[in-house]
């Protein structure tokens, strides 16, 4: 009946983006959206509340391909009327009567208890505290010196200690001791001919959909793109450029075509990331991804798709932007 969605895009990000999208259109469905922008979510919410930036609030990063916590200084106050997310739950706790108290508890606090809960337990936070944090600026992981493995003294956190091939703690969860692979529920039946199966790999210049609606990378990107095998496009009658439609019994979505050797036969990529409101048809690439969950670790099955590519517009080459060889390496 309601729904309050922050720090996140759905609309554009999650796999069988149709059918999501129906489900927000709901009547009866109250929708606010903490926001920056005006995403193709936050057109679909009853009330729009605007968001800080990093800029303007106090956070913590953790480490994401790299071994530093950094501490996030507030550069300036909120600009307008803009809350950051943990305000805005704070101040709905206290107009619905919850009175715990660290409901009540300022940035600084929950963080420095964040870091004093996860020290007990992880020895990679030894010695990093928030007064560190604020005054040293990033700090380093304890432990980690060059050359530093995660496990390389072969030691796991499992009951054994060891790599456990066979793993009897699954079996407390209802999973087969020794895993197997399970063919994903989109291929129960065999690919037709026509059919691809698609992968959908993260954008150059996006992070997930975040920067996607900035003017200078979107020219960058380039406009949304599905790259296929010359073999697989001579079958369909596709020219590097064309535009073409890619679908699914899940929904369908318009493409420029870019055809190279770089694509094995058989299969598709398209990356994530562009706003729907930004493509000629209002669509994504996610309109066709499969909701389905994984049989193991119940994760998203993004790359488990079969897909037709057909041609709709013959256009010619594709422009410098969208050419591989244009990509930069990751």
């Amino acid at each position: 009946k309601a729904m309050i969605v922050w720090n996140s895009n759905p609309l554009v990000i999650v796999p069988n983006a149709d059918r999501a999208r129906e489900g927000m259109a709901r009547d009866d469905l109250f929708t606010i959206v903490h926001e920056q922008f005006l995403t193709d979510t936050a057109k679909y919410a009853d009330i729009v509340l605007p968001a800080t930036t990093q800029l303007e609030q106090v956070d913590l990063h953790k480490a994401y391909g790299h071994y530093f916590m950094q501490y996030n200084h507030r550069a300036i106050e909120p600009l307008g009327e803009a809350r950051c997310n943990w305000d805005v739950m704070r101040t709905l706790a206290a107009g619905m009567g919850y009175d715990e108290p660290w409901l009540r508890q300022e940035p600084e606090e929950v963080i420095d208890e964040i870091l004093t809960a996860t020290r007990a337990i992880n020895p990679l936070l030894d010695g990093i505290t928030l007064e560190r944090l604020q005054n040293e600026g990033p700090i380093p992981y304890a432990r980690v010196e060059p050359g530093w493995v995660p496990f390389g003294d072969g030691v796991f956190p499992t009951l054994s200690g060891k790599v456990e091939l066979l793993c009897e703690a699954l079996v407390e969860k209802g999973v087969d001791a020794l895993p197997d692979y399970v063919p994903p529920s989109e291929f129960a039946e065999p690919l037709r001919s026509d059919e691809l199966v698609l992968f959908t790999s993260a954008a150059h210049h996006f992070t997930s959909t975040s920067m996607g609606n900035l003017p200078a990378l979107m020219r960058k990107e380039g406009e949304p793109f599905i790259e296929i095998n010359p073999l697989d496009a001579a079958d369909r009658g596709i020219s590097n450029g064309d535009r073409v439609i890619a679908a699914n019994n899940r929904g369908e979505v318009q493409l420029r075509a870019i055809v190279t050797d770089d694509m094995p036969r058989g299969m598709a990529l398209a990356p994530k990331g562009q706003w729907p409101k930004h493509n000629v048809d209002g669509h994504n690439i996610n309109s066709l991804t499969s909701d389905a969950l994984g049989d193991l670790g119940g994760q998203s099955t993004f790359h488990s798709n079969r897909v037709t590519v057909r041609i709709l517009d013959r256009i010619g080459d594709a422009p410098p932007e969208l050419a591989p060889a244009s990509i930069p390496a990751k």
